[in-house]
């Protein structure tokens, strides 16, 4: 503190550029789990990610330097340690609950509104390739969490006016005109933050698949809980793919989906066919096929609730 240190509270802020915004054009050493562009709250910014040791002996040196060697430099410099409890309390207790359960009406604000919810999934997937995209495309690219569009974070179709905008600011209205679609992309799609909205919205504008080279683990989750299909597919077919494209999926999907099958053939403006694949559980496999997680869930709540007979 004495070195000038400003301690920031945990909560969504410098990291999404609510506060400590570096200066144009520099370089910032960062703490917090962030470092997608312009992410800090100016566009020209280079964000680096460190451990906070790191972060501390640059800011004592002004330069990048490895925290043990200035520990060896500097006598009587020690980083803290951190004392952690021998046991947690994991009990339920302070969670009251009632006596039975009632039937009490949900008091919601103008500005929330209930989740969108997929339709089942159709045996025809097909439209038109609506966005094409590089390597690593984050869950911040998808639907950026900036200060400006969290007041909607529940307004889901306001909300999903500024999906993928940070690419390509007419995708949202073009999803919208076209009826949905299909999205492409290289690498690691979906890299980043969980973020469900993420899946969600592009959900909501009517996208039915995602064509990618490989995809990241928790977003790749959150497509098949949001009904989206999520398609790996090589390097050739993402070359011979580009946007505006007819996309078939020449299968019946919904029975390839719930059998277990595995490739996919994908038809391009109608001539053209390539290999796609879905590596899927069963439990996921179920869940694309009734149109999402909530969905799925409604599906077993009820048929648990027609298979068990109410005690007399």
């Amino acid at each position: 503190m004495a070195a000038g240190v400003n301690f920031s509270e945990a909560t969504c802020g410098a990291c999404i550029g609510i506060g400590h915004v570096p200066a144009s054009d520099s370089i910032s050493l960062r703490t917090f789990n962030r470092n997608f562009e312009g992410r800090s709250g100016i566009e020209d910014d280079n964000v680096f990610l460190c451990s906070p040791e790191v972060a501390a002996a640059a800011a004592i040196k002004g330069e990048i330097v490895d925290p043990r060697d200035l520990a060896e430099e500097e006598e009587g410099l020690e980083a803290p340690g951190v004392e952690l409890p021998d046991e947690y309390d994991g009990s339920k207790t302070d969670l009251i609950t009632p006596d039975e359960a009632v039937d009490d009406e949900l008091v919601k604000g103008p500005n929330i509104g209930d989740v969108p919810l997929k339709d089942q999934l159709s045996a025809d997937v097909e439209g038109e390739a609506l966005l094409k995209m590089e390597d690593n495309i984050t869950t911040d690219h998808i639907i950026p969490a900036t200060q400006d569009i969290l007041m909607y974070r529940s307004n889901v179709p306001k909300l999903s006016e500024f999906t993928l905008s940070r690419v390509d600011d007419t995708f949202a209205e073009r999803a919208l005109d076209a009826d949905g679609g299909f999205l492409v992309a290289g690498e690691n799609y979906g890299q980043g933050s969980s973020r469900e909205h993420a899946a969600l919205c592009p959900m909501y504008l009517g996208i039915e698949g995602v064509l990618a080279q490989s995809f990241a683990r928790i977003h790749r989750a959150n497509l098949f809980n949001f009904g989206i299909v999520p398609l790996q597919i090589d390097e050739d077919t993402y070359e011979n793919i580009d946007q505006g494209d007819d996309v078939e999926i020449v299968d019946d999907v919904y029975d390839a989906v719930t059998s277990g099958q595995e490739e996919f053939t994908v038809r391009i403006n109608g001539e053209d066919e390539y290999t796609a694949v879905l590596d899927a559980s069963e439990r996921e496999r179920d869940i694309l096929a009734a149109g999402g997680k909530l969905a799925w869930t409604k599906e077993q709540a009820e048929g648990a609730s027609g298979a068990a007979p109410a005690d007399d």
